[in-house]
């Protein structure tokens, strides 16, 4: 059930004392931007959605100012490539300290510039304050058309199972900020997927992007659409250069940069087989080469071969690690090995 993830029950409760417009054509949890219909637009939709950067300011992992003015637009635009939306632009509300270098208040402003740039997008306009810390917050709309849209529900067993770039560089880069203290900053530079979310809108059943990780993606689509995901093999090849090195020279696990809850911000799709020759040729011609990450299954688990056995992942318990009220890194680490641990246990039982 959604509700046995913590994060969705605390949505579930803070939204339903919470009126909701007859106009907006997605339920709670249904897509990660909102859908409204635009009255008298001929057929026009308007995607929005809003997202803040603090938590990852206090915890260090975003220090350079460059990067947290990218990352407050690319986490929003990030949510509109998930549903096929073309950007109109963002709102964006600045909370700063009173005492901040004008140089590193001027890093920030480019780093929101340059992030609008590469996604052809333009600031709109905003609010600015005053705080002990710096927090960002971006608001971003979207244009759809009647009938041409993306959501987390819609995928059916044997649809085939996509990422739209390799996976793992969000929690690698996380890894070496906060657990080995490398200044990894330059190593992350996620770029919303917007053509390829438009590109998609035509070919595929189901989408969501990975900014909370790859397998917290993959237990929230198996919870909304009522069906799993096999991996088998093809995890492996889905991971990035990047995190396979952190990986080995952190000595952790490789599957465990699917695992940890901060991501890269691809997109997780489904395509129906049908769709499926007239979609890789489409990319193809786009010069995008989207990677399968396997398929979709009736049972609602997400499976993945781990030493030459495939075993079904607690994807709950790994999700609920990162919302347990604790937010020492170390920790959470250690209670990822421990899963890791467990699991390995389970292999070798005969």
């Amino acid at each position: 059930m959604l509700s046995d993830i913590r994060e969705n029950a605390i949505i579930d409760q803070l939204t339903s004392a919470l009126p909701r417009s007859p106009l907006q054509l997605n339920k709670v949890h249904e897509s990660d931007s909102e859908i409204v219909r635009i009255p008298g637009s001929d057929g026009r939709i308007l995607a929005a959605t809003i997202d803040t950067i603090s938590e990852e300011i206090l915890a260090g992992l975003y220090s350079d100012p460059w990067l947290i003015g990218w990352m407050a637009v690319m986490v929003n635009m990030s949510d509109l490539a998930a549903v096929g939306a073309a950007p109109l632009g963002i709102l964006i509300s600045e909370t700063l300290q009173p005492d901040i270098p004008k140089d590193n208040m001027m890093r920030m402003q480019q780093g929101i510039r340059d992030a609008c740039g590469a996604c052809g997008t333009f600031v709109l306009g905003g609010d600015t304050n005053f705080g002990p810390s710096i927090t960002v917050s971006g608001c971003a709309l979207g244009i759809l058309e009647e009938g041409n849209l993306l959501s987390r529900t819609g995928c059916k067993t044997g649809d085939a199972l996509y990422t739209s770039g390799y996976l793992g560089g969000g929690n690698a880069f996380a890894a070496q900020r906060l657990i080995a203290g490398i200044s990894a900053q330059g190593s992350y530079r996620p770029i919303a997927r917007l053509r390829e979310g438009q590109m998609l809108v035509h070919y595929a059943s189901c989408c969501m992007d990975t900014s909370d990780g790859a397998l917290a993606t993959l237990d929230e689509l198996m919870r909304l659409n009522g069906c799993g995901f096999s991996l088998g093999k093809r995890w492996g090849k889905a991971l990035s250069e990047f995190s396979i090195k952190t990986a080995g020279t952190m000595h952790i696990p490789e599957w465990l940069f699917l695992a940890g809850e901060h991501g890269e911000f691809e997109l997780i799709f489904t395509v129906p087989r049908e769709n499926e020759p007239e979609f890789l040729l489409r990319a193809q011609s786009m010069g995008w080469y989207p990677i399968e990450l396997g398929e979709v299954i009736a049972v609602q688990q997400v499976r993945l071969v781990l030493n030459q056995k495939e075993i079904p992942l607690d994807t709950g318990e790994i999700r609920n690690l990162g919302a347990s009220g604790s937010r020492n890194i170390e920790q959470y680490l250690k209670s990822l090995l421990a899963i890791d641990t467990r699991l390995g246990e389970e292999r070798t039982t005969v």
